[in-house]
């Protein structure tokens, strides 16, 4: 079976998920050391934090099973990380948010998500997606292949 995921109803959810825990989403100031905190709203946007978060989801899926959602990124540098949400295309709604509920438990600390725990992930991708535009690479990148 082939699926498809509806990523608006991920970003909802993870609005959702994030408005009533007991967590605020963070990013750290590399200049100041300060915790910077993120609304809810942006963290769950395609254009805001959602890559993260889903590349952090497809981590989790990827050691659980060996296989990949194939989360789709563009690089737009009009969004927040410079990357912007298109899809996710191999996996069940149910698998992704609870991949991601993981991924974020495992980074969590009291009171705070802070998103630049997920950096080495995301210095993957962006490893990733510099390598496959060094070789001409035209279509939208999709990571973790399958």
């Amino acid at each position: 079976m082939e699926w498809r995921v509806n990523l608006a109803a991920v970003s909802r959810t993870l609005e959702s998920l994030l408005l009533q825990g007991d967590r605020s989403v963070a990013m750290l100031d590399r200049t100041t050391g300060q915790a910077c905190h993120v609304s809810p709203g942006l963290a769950a946007a395609p254009e805001g934090l959602l890559p993260v978060f889903l590349v952090a989801a497809d981590t989790i899926w990827r050691e659980a099973t060996g296989r990949s959602f194939g989360v789709d990124l563009l690089r737009d540098p009009q969004t927040l990380l410079g990357f912007y949400a298109r899809g996710v295309g191999g996996g069940p709604f149910s698998s992704v948010m609870l991949s991601m509920m993981e991924a974020m438990a495992q980074v969590a600390r009291p009171g705070m998500i802070l998103v630049n725990d997920f950096d080495p992930l995301w210095r993957g991708i962006e490893r990733d997606l510099a390598a496959e535009e060094s070789v001409g690479r035209r279509t939208a990148p999709s990571f973790g292949g399958g």
